[in-house]
C-alpha cells in the first residue's frame, strides 16, 4: 500500500514539474539591430506571444547587454483601452544574488473625442495614425520603479539608459518598444544570460460611468462600455481563433497563437493580467 502511494506521489511530482517547465519559454537572441523607435519592422513576424483577453501580441529578445520587448494589439478597441485606461509591465527574477523586481507603468490619457469617423479608412492608416499621434502628444513620460538607477519617470525616445518608444508598425495599431540594460536590473558582473525572469502585464479596466450621469440610458442601450467619446464606434474581439501561424507562437496560457490574432471577448470594466516566464539566452 505504501509502495503504491509513494509511486503515485512521485509520478504526480514529475507531472507537475513537467507542467511548470512547459510554462517557461526562451528569449530570442537579438540576431539583427533593433532600433527602439516605435516601429516593429526589425522584429520577426508574427510576434510569437499572444494573450487572447487583452489582445496583446508581444515578443522578447536579448543580447549581451539588453532585454528587448515589443508589444502591439489586434484591434482598435483594445488599442483604445491601453491608451485610455493605462497598463503596466513588470519584470522580476528570484535568482540567487540576481533578484530584481522592476515596473514600467504607462498611465492612461484622456482620449475622449478621438474616435473613428464614418468613412475613415482606419485600416489603411499605418504611419501617422491620428489616434496614436494624439496619444503620444499627451504621454511624454512613463512611471518606473525598481531599477538600479532609482529613476521614477522616463522620457520617451530618450535613448539614454532604459529606452522606450511608441509608434505604429506593420499594422494600423500601436507599437510599444522597450530596451532595458541588464545593468538596470542586476550587477553586470553577475549577469549570466541564463536567468529565469517573469514578465507580468496588467491592463487597467475602463472606468464605469457614474449612475445617473445622464448617459446611463444610452450606455444601457449600447450594452456597456465607457464614455461616449472613448467607447463609441469600437467593436469587440471575436472569440477563439485559428491555430497555426508561427511555430514558436504561444499564448499567455501557453497554447499556440495564430496569425489571425482573434481575441477572446472580455468585459472592458475588468482588469486583465497575465504572466509569462522565460529564460534569457546566450548567443
Amino acid at each position: 500500500m505504501h509502495k503504491i502511494s509513494w509511486t503515485f506521489f512521485a509520478l504526480l511530482a514529475l507531472t507537475l514539474s513537467g507542467w511548470a517547465q512547459s510554462d517557461v519559454s526562451k528569449s530570442r537572441w537579438k540576431s539583427n539591430e533593433i532600433v527602439v523607435d516605435g516601429n516593429d519592422r526589425e522584429w520577426t513576424k508574427p510576434l510569437n506571444f499572444y494573450d487572447d483577453k487583452s489582445g496583446l501580441l508581444y515578443a522578447i529578445c536579448n543580447d549581451k547587454k539588453n532585454l528587448y520587448f515589443a508589444f502591439t494589439v489586434n484591434d482598435e478597441m483594445k488599442m483604445r483601452r491601453l491608451m485610455s485606461s493605462g497598463w503596466s509591465v513588470e519584470i522580476s527574477s528570484k535568482e540567487k544574488g540576481r533578484k530584481f523586481n522592476a515596473t514600467l507603468n504607462f498611465p492612461g490619457v484622456n482620449m475622449t473625442g478621438m474616435q473613428r469617423r464614418p468613412g475613415d479608412q482606419f485600416e489603411k492608416k499605418v504611419a501617422g495614425n491620428p489616434l496614436i499621434d494624439a496619444y503620444r502628444l499627451q504621454l511624454q513620460t512613463v512611471e518606473v520603479k525598481g531599477f538600479k538607477s532609482d529613476q521614477t519617470a522616463l522620457q520617451l525616445n530618450d535613448h539614454n539608459g532604459i529606452d522606450i518608444a511608441i509608434g505604429a508598425g506593420s499594422t494600423p495599431f500601436i507599437v510599444y518598444e522597450m530596451a532595458i540594460p541588464f545593468t538596470e536590473l542586476m550587477a553586470s558582473n553577475l549577469t549570466q544570460l541564463d536567468e529565469l525572469i517573469t514578465l507580468s502585464v496588467s491592463v487597467n479596466a475602463f472606468a464605469r460611468p457614474a449612475v445617473g450621469s445622464g448617459d446611463r440610458e444610452g450606455h444601457d442601450r449600447r450594452g456597456g462600455g465607457g464614455s461616449r467619446g472613448e467607447m463609441s464606434g469600437m467593436g469587440g474581439g471575436r472569440s477563439g481563433g485559428g491555430r497555426g501561424g508561427m511555430g514558436g507562437g504561444r499564448q499567455g496560457g501557453m497554447s499556440r497563437s495564430s496569425g489571425g490574432y482573434s481575441g477572446e471577448r472580455s468585459s472592458p470594466f475588468e482588469k486583465i493580467s497575465f504572466k509569462q516566464k522565460f529564460t534569457l539566452t546566450k548567443e
